[in-house]
């Protein structure tokens, strides 16, 4: 499917590339200089953080039994403390990339997801940090201690665990939010492969795969099968279509072939100039979209043309004209979506009311003759 949108323009390809290196080169050297700060104070957070747990290093409980695998934990910490100071600056980026090729409800629900997913998945990673796994070392050592025989800690396994959960935390948070917020926008179906739901469940469990560590290696399938599983069950609590767009959705009917028709009706007002009708008056099984100048809006044809993907419409009527003063290029995106333009013409005759809404019937009749 192509589609031209009104913020799309005409760049070859080499430019989006030049683009996304800038946009990349500017991260890379963030995290760069944010890799040599947190270098510099890694040693004082790490003992501080020990010190603090309820079994912590003060005590004499913990111990580094591999010396190597101690520097691979610090510098783990390093890029993750990294890549946490720069994922603001990533977040803008990205959304400042993606925003004149996505439709409108793409880029609420990109922007909602970057900006409230990340936030929430972060204090949940950080409260994972600061609250709850300490709270879980000391259950662990209070109900599963040994009389006469003292508790020792391997420092890298401590850090290697709380790592590999508060990724998982981030990822199960982000992308529960990420499926709930699509359904309140009608951006997935019931279908269980929807393109949607298998690209957010492909690439968060491919995160998941890059970031867990060897440590939590037994358990992994089943913390894999968790990420699939909460944010399911967490989107199918959410109402349908709670924050999608105000076109009503058509239902799906038979023409005389036997295929299924799924027809809108835009109720556009020509600056004015056209006589309108209220959506009540129309068939349920109608879809309705109500625009005030099409020809003149942008943001205007690129909500509608949004309907008309999300909705799967196979046939669009305007009412003022006929289709054709539209621009060229959002009749071609209605050509690449399978959907049908025409128009009732009323700016160029004379109709009263009752024809008016003789017109809107007439269309779903024509669609089951």
């Amino acid at each position: 499917m192509h589609l031209r949108l009104s913020r799309d323009a005409e760049r070859p390809l080499q430019s989006h590339i030049d683009e996304l290196t800038l946009r990349a080169t500017a991260i890379l050297f963030l995290m760069s200089m944010a890799s040599i700060i947190w270098w510099l104070l890694i040693d004082s957070i790490l003992e501080t953080w020990l010190a603090n747990l309820p079994l912590g290093a003060a005590e004499g409980t913990v111990t580094v039994y591999n010396p190597h695998g101690w520097m691979a934990t610090r510098w783990s910490m390093i890029a993750l403390l990294s890549l946490l100071t720069t994922l603001p600056l990533a977040a803008h980026q990205l959304l400042a990339f993606a925003d004149e090729g996505l439709l409108p409800s793409e880029r609420k629900w990109l922007r909602t997801v970057t900006i409230f997913g990340v936030l929430t998945g972060l204090t949940a990673a950080v409260s994972w940090w600061i609250w709850i796994y300490p709270w879980a070392i000391q259950s662990a050592g209070v109900s599963g201690g040994i009389e006469g025989i003292g508790a020792q800690y391997d420092a890298s396994m401590l850090f290697e665990v709380a790592i590999g959960i508060s990724w998982w935390v981030f990822l199960a948070v982000v992308s529960s939010i990420a499926l709930a917020v699509a359904r309140l926008m009608a951006l997935v179906s019931t279908e269980p492969f929807d393109p949607l739901r298998v690209r957010v469940h492909g690439t968060i469990v491919f995160v998941w795969w890059l970031a867990s560590p060897d440590v939590l290696e037994g358990i992994w399938l089943v913390l894999a099968s968790l990420l699939l599983i909460i944010p399911e069950m967490v989107q199918l609590t959410m109402p349908v279509p709670l924050l999608s767009s105000k076109a009503r959705a058509p239902t799906s009917v038979f023409d005389k072939q036997g295929e299924i028709r799924r027809r809108m009706f835009a109720m556009c007002g020509c600056e004015g100039a056209c006589p309108r009708v209220n959506v009540e008056s129309a068939p349920a099984n109608l879809g309705w979209s109500k625009v005030d100048a099409l020809c003149l809006d942008p943001d205007e044809r690129d909500a509608l043309l949004d309907a008309i993907i999300r909705h799967k419409v196979t046939d669009l009527t305007i009412s003022g004209c006929d289709g054709t003063p539209l621009p060229f290029e959002f009749r071609q995106s209605l050509v690449s979506s399978s959907c049908q333009l025409t128009g009732l013409n009323w700016l160029d005759k004379e109709t009263n009311l009752q024809d008016r809404e003789s017109d809107i019937s007439a269309l779903l009749i024509s669609s089951q003759d």
